[in-house]
């Protein structure tokens, strides 16, 4: 491939990724009229997934999870704990989220996501 073709790719990736930023609307429009995601998936097609269990060897469980160019991680650790006096039979369980600053523009660095809490308490509530 020639330093032309290179340069000319160069140019026209940046002239569809300033019409997608200038116009959204008309950016997706014009992908879903010809029935395709802007990343040349079909409709219909998913992204490409995969899941490596075990992924943080110092964690009880943990999974290393990719969707397209998304990657997840999600880590268990577990304590044994002395239960208080009003439950002795019963448990706890603690979730936290974390989403670092390199995730997303609306997250700033040394600061939790505002969002963190919210999606805490939904995971939470989801497991329990």
């Amino acid at each position: 491939m020639g330093l032309s073709n290179v340069v000319g790719d160069l140019s026209l990736e940046m002239e569809v990724d300033a019409f997608r930023r200038l116009f959204p609307l008309r950016f997706y429009e014009r992908h879903l009229s010809e029935s395709i995601r802007p990343d040349g998936r079909t409709l219909k097609s998913a992204r490409d997934t995969s899941v490596a269990l075990g992924a943080v060897a110092s964690a009880d469980g943990s999974a290393l999870t990719k969707i397209g160019s998304t990657t997840m991680l999600a880590a268990a650790k577990m304590e044994v704990m002395t239960p208080s006096a009003d439950a002795p039979d019963e448990g706890s369980i603690a979730v936290e989220y974390y989403m670092p600053s390199i995730c997303s523009p609306l997250v700033r660095p040394g600061r939790p996501a505002e969002i963190a809490p919210v999606i805490s308490k939904q995971l939470y509530d989801t497991i329990l």
